[in-house]
């Protein structure tokens, strides 16, 4: 065949038989775990299940301030990374603040308050179950939700291993 159409046969061709040349140990794995066989720096996520998720320590980061505002909401004051160049440079010329400012409602603000360190994600989902009228399931699924978006913007960190605390 000639034109697009021969173009795509032989590219879905090549598509079909690329499965069959990855190697074994290459498919069962994460691009990430993959990468790390090759690059030591570079290492996989831990998964965890979801009780080790439950009894996980959440812990805010030491590098923030937080203040509660007068309508009882928290304002988070995060450090702008100034690592690269350019960053520092954009900072200076654009007379940008040092500080980035998050601002959590009356229910991420009570979240908030209770990683200190000594509550599990449990005993977190169990007093917001308390405190709003949301069955455990949704509480559980949206404070297990927030505390990932927490931890992905490092606003706190999990530590392994609590015990269960009400």
């Amino acid at each position: 065949m000639t034109g697009k159409q021969g173009w795509t046969v032989t590219f879905c061709r090549d598509f079909v038989g690329a499965a069959e040349r990855v190697p074994p140990y290459a498919r069962e794995m994460s691009v990430r775990e993959f990468i790390g066989k090759f690059i030591p720096a570079v290492k996989p996520k831990p998964v965890l299940s979801r009780q080790e998720a439950l009894t996980a320590i959440p812990i805010r980061n030491p590098l923030l301030e937080w203040e509660r505002t007068e309508e009882g909401e928290l304002l988070l004051k995060v450090p702008v990374e100034q690592r690269s160049l350019v960053i520092r440079w954009a900072i200076a010329a654009f007379r940008l603040p040092p500080v980035r400012h998050i601002q959590l409602d009356e229910v991420g603000a009570a979240v908030w308050e209770l990683c200190d360190g000594e509550h599990t994600v449990e005993s977190i989902v169990q007093q917001m179950c308390k405190r709003t009228r949301m069955s455990r399931r949704e509480v559980e699924a949206s404070v297990s939700m927030f505390l990932k978006m927490l931890a992905d913007r490092r606003l706190v960190a999990f530590k392994r291993g609590g015990k269960k605390k009400a």
